[in-house]
């Protein structure tokens, strides 16, 4: 690992949430790992067994990896230190870190499905059109 000192004088973070999280300092490798379903009903009427995530092949397709031969680099740091005098965030969330430090290994994972289902089963002028983007009137779902 290369060594670096990282000081931040201030850091100000308004939210974590969904697998997120703040590190501040070393580590040697970070795994990060989010799965959700997003069921959004014009009614809102659940049966009780929805959210099986097995039902879904966004959750259980593997995650390509790219193969890549490591190339040798040599660096040499003259002033060995990051310095920032500030940092605001708003928000972080669904695998994601904010690290102020020096790793070696960051694995992260976020596989959402988004459902919408609707009630009304005429299709609207607009998808029939395609003059605009708006959702069409089956349930729908998206990946």
């Amino acid at each position: 690992m290369l060594s670096r000192t990282s000081s931040v004088n201030y850091i100000e973070i308004n939210s974590l949430s969904a697998s997120s999280f703040c590190q501040i300092g070393d580590s040697t490798e970070i795994h990060l790992l989010n799965k959700a379903l997003a069921d959004r009903r014009q009614y809102p009427f659940f049966y009780g067994r929805e959210g099986n995530f097995d039902d879904y092949a966004i959750f259980n397709e593997p995650i390509p990896h790219g193969d890549y031969e490591p190339i040798p680099v040599q660096t040499w740091n003259e002033i060995p230190l990051i310095r920032v005098n500030r940092i605001d965030i708003k928000g972080c969330s669904f695998s994601s870190v904010i690290h102020i430090g020096s790793t070696c290994n960051v694995y992260a994972e976020a596989r959402i499905k988004h459902i919408r289902e609707l009630i009304n089963d005429e299709p609207s002028k607009e998808a029939e059109t395609g003059t605009s983007n708006s959702a069409s009137s089956q349930a729908s779902s998206s990946e």
